[in-house]
Formats: structure tokens, sequence, C-alpha cells
């Protein structure tokens, strides 16, 4: 029999659109414990709020197996997904391409997009899925948008993102041939941009800095690219409204409340089930538990958003919540996500647009039945048919 045989297997049960009661109740009454994973490993699973922010931000947890040094086997390039020194040196020159000032200079391309698919579900037959027409295609445009890839390479760069979304949720054998003709494509843009930069991430890059080879510039397009394939919180923010009818009528009377709601929407609306695994790099003692170096262990920040510690009534979607701490939506630390403003500009739009533009909008099968994806890690609804 298994040493980890006898531990609870964690996801709890299938993922749709909540966290189990059983985790909210953990949330506080056991916030560190046991559990076994899908893969086999039995990992500390990490629920408080105060205890998920330690073990993001704290260099004893690390995404390197224990043992490894934080630089690169064999001298390969730095990338966002290391610790240490190499992490920071990458993150600092992908942090001054994301401004506060430079994101916002992208909401009216961001909302031109919106937009122009928004115009395309009104043209189109009733109900229309709003997953297939705006959720899902929004990201990859506001994406290629970003990244400055011309408008007619975006068939092939369109492919290349199907093949990678695949991969990182199905696990397809294609994932070395797309990987591999993306950093091609992207080392090629990388030269161009230098003859002709335009006002996109990649020529903001290769006209500010000499502290990274090519390589690393490639892996930091493919790191921007990966984490803003998808943005799940659009269509669960909207199923929330729809869930909490008073609240969309407050949002629909008081369309100013939209910055405060969409925070709302992502502290309130879980995205995923899994969140990345990290080892124990020395023993220590977190939440009155010992571990031990080299154990595994899961921080999972969608639970810490309903600690009753720091969300007052966590479990209530209120679009008028002030919290006095940070939702952990985008992670937490060095590793906090980049592209968090862009991706909530997304959300924030695409709501606006479709409740501004479809006065009449509404969901045209009961909510119980929007079916919730069970063959990704990180869940998110399937198709959404919405009519007006």
């Amino acid at each position: 029999m298994s040493v980890n045989s006898g531990l609870r297997s964690y996801p709890f049960e299938p993922f749709t659109g909540d966290l189990p009661a059983e985790l909210l109740e953990m949330v506080v009454a056991e916030p560190v414990s046991r559990v076994r994973l899908p893969d086999g490993r039995a990992a500390w699973l990490v629920l408080g709020y105060e205890h998920c922010c330690t073990v993001l931000a704290d260099p004893r947890f690390s995404r390197l197996p224990l043992g490894a040094t934080v630089t690169p086997d064999g001298g390969g390039p730095r990338e966002l997904n290391m610790d240490g020194p190499p992490h920071a040196a990458v993150r600092r020159v992908a942090a001054r391409a994301f401004t506060a000032r430079r994101i916002e200079t992208f909401r009216p391309r961001v909302q031109r997009l919106v937009d122009e698919l928004v115009d395309a579900m009104l043209a189109g037959p009733r109900p229309a899925d709003v997953v297939a027409g705006l959720v899902a295609p929004l990201p990859v445009f506001v994406v290629c948008d970003v990244l400055g890839v011309p408008a007619a390479d975006r068939p092939r760069f369109y492919a290349w993102i199907e093949g990678l979304n695949s991969v990182t949720a199905y696990g397809s054998a294609d994932a070395a041939t797309a990987q591999a003709q993306l950093r091609d494509y992207l080392a090629g843009q990388l030269a161009r941009k230098r003859a002709e930069p335009g006002d996109d991430l990649l020529s903001a890059w290769v006209r500010g800095t000499h502290e990274l080879a090519d390589a690393e510039l490639v892996e930091l397009a493919m790191g921007v690219l990966l984490g803003g394939l998808e943005i799940n919180s659009t269509s669960a923010g909207l199923l929330a409204l729809f869930q909490h009818p008073e609240q969309l009528a407050k949002l629909r009377a008081a369309p100013e409340k939209l910055s405060a709601a969409t925070d709302e929407i992502l502290r309130y609306t879980s995205v995923s089930a899994m969140f990345r695994v990290q080892v124990v790099r020395e023993d220590l003692v977190l939440g009155g538990v010992a571990m031990h170096a080299g154990d595994c262990v899961m921080a999972v920040p969608w639970a810490g958003n309903r600690d009753p510690r720091f969300f007052p009534e966590p479990n209530v979607f209120d679009i008028d919540r002030r919290p006095d701490v940070p939702h952990l939506t985008f992670g937490f630390g060095p590793h906090f996500c980049l592209g968090t403003a862009l991706g909530r500009m997304q959300v924030e739009l695409s709501l606006g647009a479709l409740l501004t533009r479809m006065p009449a909008l509404a969901p045209a099968v009961p909510p119980a039945e929007i079916p919730w994806r069970h063959d990704r890690m990180n869940g998110g609804i399937a198709s959404f048919p919405v009519t007006w």
C-alpha cells in the first residue's frame, strides 16, 4: 500500500464554478493540511489568506526541486518561471513594459477589440455563446495586439496558440512542434522590431534593454503569451451577476460601480481548483504544522480569497465590497502576475460592453445547466448561451 493512500485526494470533487463546501470550511478549520494530488504526490494544502501569502512570497518555498540551484541548468535562458536572481532579472526587464501608464494606453485598443466581437454577436443569431463569441477570442486578439504581431501573420499565430492551448489543457503530443515554431517566429520578430520598432511590448523590450539575450526575450514573450491565453473571470463574473440579480440591478443602476464590481468578481469567482506546486527548501513551521525540506506544498489563492479573517462574509458576492487587503486571484509576491492590469481591463471592458449594449442580456438556459470544463485544471465555463 502506498504511504500516501490514506490521504484525502485533492481536488475533493469536480470543479463546477465554486470551491466545494468542504474546502471553504477548511479555510478556517484546517488552513494547512495533508492531501494527495492527482499525480499521486503527497502535498501540504495551504488555504488561509495569510499562509497563502507566505507560501507565494517566502523564498523558503521554491518552484525549483530541492537541491536545484537558482541558475538554469546548462547556461540556458533565464525566464519568469524561475526563482531568485534569474527570475528577478527577467522580471525587472518585463516590468518596464508593464507599467500602469503603458498598459493604460492599450485601453482604447482593447475596447475596440471588445466592440468588434460584440458587434459580431449582435449581428449573429440568438442565442449566442458568449464564450465562443467574446471570452475565448479576446485574450488571443489582445496578446497579438500587445506583442505587435502583424495582421498578415495572425492566422499562423492563432494556429500555434491553439496548439499551445491544447498542450496545456490536454497534454497534446504537438507541444514541442508548436512551441518550437512559435519560438522561431518570436525570434524573427525581435530582429524585425530592432529594425522597425513599434509601440508594442516586443519593441519596448528590444529598445530598452541590453540585460537579456534574445533567447531570454523570447522566453519572456512566451511567458506573457501563455499567461494571457485564458481569462475565465468574464464568463464566471457574468454568471455570478445573473445568479445575484440584486447585484446586477445595482450595477445597471450605477455603471460607475463597474471597476469595484470587477475586483469583487475577480475575488469571488473561483478560477481554478489547482495552483502551482512548490517545494519546501528547509525545515519550517507554517500554521502550526511542521514541514520538512523537500515536502511539496500547494497554496490555493482562490481559497485565501474566501478567508473570513480578511474578507468579512467572504462567500457573499457584493460589488460594493471594499476589502482592506488585495485579493490573491493574480497571485502574490515576486511572481505576482505582470499582466494583472491588462487582464483586469479585459474583464471590465467586456462586462461593460455586454451590459451596456445588450440591456436585456440574460442567460438562454438555466444557470445550473451552464457546463463547466473538467478537462483542464484551470476550469472555466465551456459554453454560455445568452440572449438579449
